[in-house]
């Protein structure tokens, strides 16, 4: 028997593998997105509508009596940043909210980078009107604030250069013609001419370098709330949101998915993919290859009889054990309808409920159960507990009979081997449904006398984990482990099995067409 992989080996995800995954957990994905874009949607419509409105103004060097006439100098980006700390000083929002109120919204920035000269002055109210309001009277405050502190700045100068000047001419007075009577004359021209600068750029400062470029227009739309890009924006963050919820909990989920989860935690490889059984009775109680030998899921057990056959050839396989991991994984229907599907090819095929603590063999094919195996065990001939199926000649049945006090002492006595020695030489074809593995030591003791073990679990609920220990423990005892088998697999899955239970419909369908 091959070693089971070990579990948590990491393979390479491909794209089908992800595709696997979330065609698995859609609705992991699906609901988040549709929760958190209603949410967002909802949030939004309930906002209030707000409007905004820009004014651009343009920043040059002021002009001046040598520049005048000239292009206006562009300020440098030093100068730039220091202006735009002014215009969003709290001064000058102060100023602004005197006449426009609390409500509006007040910004400014440049237009594009730092190495733009253009400020945006905006605005945001839910009145339309005020708010472009709002932004002129920003963009006016701003270049009334810049015009006032150039003018008092050049009045500064202005001052300084006159007293000077009066000094100059005091000292003139003072001072004989000479070298230093003329250096003062020079002194007292270069001053005169700088005073006559200063005069001319103050009367010329109302301009103060800033422009009105567009004055803001009254908005007809608002800027918020925006519910079409809201939405679209958090269904991308609910997509995210719920594609990480579904790969997080795929990768916490242990359960047999398909048949390769199976083959790849239990080491062996799978002979058989079983569909649900959907409706009626609990799935053990079924025999779907006696009531309804036609379809698709009886089609299912005569593939895995095929692929007994097969391995039969190889090896000597007159008695199969069929146990699983925990109960409710489906051995008593896999066995039961194992059992009808070699019977109905020809062989005299015996099935013996082996499980001494929970049989169901008996209410599987509506028998009795007062005699069995036990009472073979305890002296009772095999013709006392051999019950035959109507309408199945080669298919014979030894219940459970009455349970012992201590199933693995009796299925380990001698008695017991000669008793399935025995059943050897009744029929062409033995099989033993026996209990869980992970349960009870029972099965490890039936499997010394059985020619081959299929391991039986369900997917969606057998934990991949407890297929690897159930297979390790057969190891173990060296369990002639041929092959697993995967119960209650939904045929709207897809994969392989999907495409198998599909063809298995249409050949049942084209079977019923030629009967009617």
């Amino acid at each position: 028997m091959s070693q089971p992989a070990v579990f948590g080996e990491a393979d390479e995800m491909t794209l089908r593998d992800y595709a696997a995954v979330l065609s698995r957990r859609r609705w992991l994905v699906i609901v988040p997105a549709v929760i958190v874009t209603a949410v967002a949607l909802a949030m939004s419509l309930s906002q209030t509508e707000r409007y905004q409105a820009t004014t651009d103004v343009l920043l040059r060097e002021p002009p001046s009596a040598t520049t005048l006439g000239d292009a206006a100098e562009v300020l440098s980006n030093r100068v730039v940043q220091n202006e735009l700390q002014r215009a969003q000083g709290s001064a000058i929002e102060a100023e602004v909210r005197e006449v426009v109120g609390d409500e509006p919204e007040l910004s400014v920035r440049l237009a594009a980078g730092d190495d733009s000269d253009v400020f945006l002055f905006s605005a945001a109210s839910r009145d339309p009107q005020l708010a472009a309001d709002a932004a002129d009277t920003y963009a006016d405050t701003y270049i009334d604030a810049r015009r006032t502190a150039l003018i008092t700045e050049l009045q500064t100068r202005e001052s300084v250069v006159v007293d000077r000047l009066a000094e100059i001419r005091a000292e003139l007075d003072a001072t004989p013609e000479g070298a230093e009577f003329e250096a003062l004359v020079s002194q007292l021209g270069r001053f005169e001419f700088e005073l006559e600068s200063l005069r001319t750029a103050i009367a010329l400062a109302s301009g103060s370098g800033a422009t009105v470029i567009d004055r803001a227009e009254v908005p007809s739309t608002p800027f918020e709330p925006t519910p079409a890009r809201t939405a679209a924006l958090a269904l991308v963050v609910g997509l995210l949101l719920g594609l990480g919820i579904a790969f997080l909990a795929d990768y916490l989920d242990y359960s047999l998915r398909n048949e390769e989860d199976l083959g790849k935690a239990s080491g062996l490889p799978v002979s058989g993919v079983l569909a649900q059984v959907k409706g009626g009775e609990p799935s053990d109680m079924h025999v779907i290859a006696r009531e309804s030998p036609a379809s698709p899921a009886a089609e299912a057990y005569r593939a895995l009889r095929t692929a007994m056959q097969f391995l039969s050839v190889d090896r000597h396989l007159q008695t199969i054990q069929v146990t699983s991991p925990n109960p409710g994984d489906g051995k008593t229907t896999t066995a039961t309808n194992l059992a009808v599907a070699f019977a109905r090819a020809g062989k005299r095929t015996l099935l013996i409920d082996g499980d001494l603590r929970r049989p169901r063999v008996h209410h599987s094919f509506s028998l009795t159960n007062e005699v069995g195996f036990t009472s073979a065990i305890a002296g009772a001939g095999l013709a006392e507990v051999v019950q035959k199926l109507a309408g199945e000649p080669t298919h014979n049945v030894i219940t459970s009979g009455p349970l012992p006090p201590d199933p693995s002492e009796l299925l380990s006595s001698q008695k017991a081997r000669a008793l399935i020695d025995a059943c050897r030489g009744q029929s062409d074809l033995l099989i033993i449904d026996s209990p869980p593995v992970l349960v009870v030591s029972d099965p490890l003791v039936i499997a010394s006398s059985a020619d081959g073990v299929i391991l039986v679990a369900s997917a969606g609920e057998t934990d991949r984990r407890q297929v690897e220990r159930a297979a390790e423990q057969l190891a173990q005892v060296n369990a002639p482990a041929i092959g697993a088998v995967l119960n209650s697999l939904d045929a709207d899955h897809g994969g392989s099995y999907s495409y198998r239970y599909t063809y298995g419909q249409y050949d049942t369908d084209r079977h019923d067409s030629v009967e009617s």
